[in-house]
């Protein structure tokens, strides 16, 4: 602190001033475990693992209160006067003037002529440090208000970003091992289920089979139908379901002559008794019995058929004999069981 220095009174007032802010942003990355894949049955794999992070950031940063601008009051410092100073003043020296000199020299002319300039000293109101209104008795009331900006900034900041790591284990072998572990894994309960599905299927075809068989169903508009809508019951292999035919019974022709029999059945008493019992036992097969010789006729059962007692050139036959009436039993049997084997087998087929 320097005071009196040529006159002048000087003080060391150092002032210093300094603000800022800092803002800290970070973004934390955890190196978490492998991912691990659990197929059951104890197997276990890890495999390479991508970790992505994304994150959003947004800062708000602002003065509270907040203010935009403030209203500062303007008062009236004017200050011209309150203080008497003598001053030296250049002035025009004329006739009308108080400072009008007309003096003169010793040799009789004047010291200033008219309209000359002069140099007099002049009180001169000047300013004494108080506003004018105050030396007048008035009041230091605001005449207006000034709007100043305050200068407040609200920093704001937004980021994205993605934070990524990739883990990726070293021992290719025992991923491999481990991979083929787990598709065993997965194929074995793929059986498993596959074996449940078929258990499923079997027992619902044997209850339905057996439901079906007791006359036991549901009704077509239930929604249950369905259930055993697709099983069918038939007979068992080789087995026939009980059925009848009507088959045609052939006519014999009392006025056709009868075919040479040999000596040895005409002389013997023994083979007539014979043939009569074979023609009894022959009428007792079909359904309704005809003791009428055969007559052969182009639309009944045995047309185109040649019986063994039928000649080639003929197609009219006599009574048969003993013997041969041994073959027409063996020629109905035959044509009754293939009859009877078409049926069953369109059955089978419808």
């Amino acid at each position: 602190m320097a005071e009196g220095v040529g006159g002048v009174s000087a003080t060391a007032n150092p002032i210093a001033n300094s603000s800022g802010s800092v803002t800290n942003q970070a973004i934390q990355v955890l190196q978490g475990p492998y991912v691990t894949n659990t197929y059951g049955g104890g197997v276990s794999c890890q495999g390479t693992t991508l970790n992505m992070t994304p994150y959003i950031q947004f800062a708000d940063s602002r003065k509270d209160p907040w203010e935009d601008f403030y209203n500062q009051p303007q008062y009236n410092m004017t200050d011209v006067s309150g203080t008497m100073t003598p001053t030296y003043v250049t002035v025009q020296n004329y006739p009308w003037e108080d400072w009008y000199d007309d003096r003169t020299k010793a040799d009789g002319t004047r010291w200033f002529e008219d309209g000359a300039d002069i140099t007099i000293v002049q009180d001169i109101d000047g300013p004494n440090g108080v506003p004018d209104i105050i030396d007048n008795d008035g009041d230091m009331t605001p005449t207006w208000f000034k709007p100043v900006r305050t200068d407040m900034k609200a920093n704001q900041s937004f980021n994205l970003g993605l934070s990524a790591t990739l883990s990726i284990p070293l021992n290719r072998g025992m991923q491999r091992a481990c991979k083929q572990a787990a598709e065993s894994q997965i194929a074995m309960q793929q059986q498993l289920v596959a074996n449940k599905r078929l258990d499923f299927e079997i027992a619902r075809l044997k209850n339905c089979g057996e439901l079906k068989k007791a006359g036991i169903f549901f009704h077509p508009q239930s929604p249950y139908a369905s259930i055993c809508a697709d099983v069918v019951v038939t007979n068992p292999g080789g087995q026939l379901h009980p059925h009848s035919h009507d088959l045609p019974q052939p006519n014999f022709d009392s006025s056709s002559e009868t075919p040479s029999q040999p000596s040895s059945e005409l002389s013997s008493s023994s083979d007539d008794s014979s043939q009569t019992g074979s023609e009894g036992d022959l009428s007792s097969l079909g359904t309704h019995s005809s003791s009428s010789p055969i007559q052969s006729s182009d639309k009944g059962f045995f047309q185109g058929l040649r019986l063994p007692w039928q000649s080639p050139s003929s197609q009219q036959v006599s009574q048969p004999s003993g013997a041969d009436l041994l073959g027409v039993l063996q020629v109905g049997q035959m044509t009754q069981q293939q009859t009877q084997s078409q049926q069953s087998l369109s059955q089978s087929e419808d």
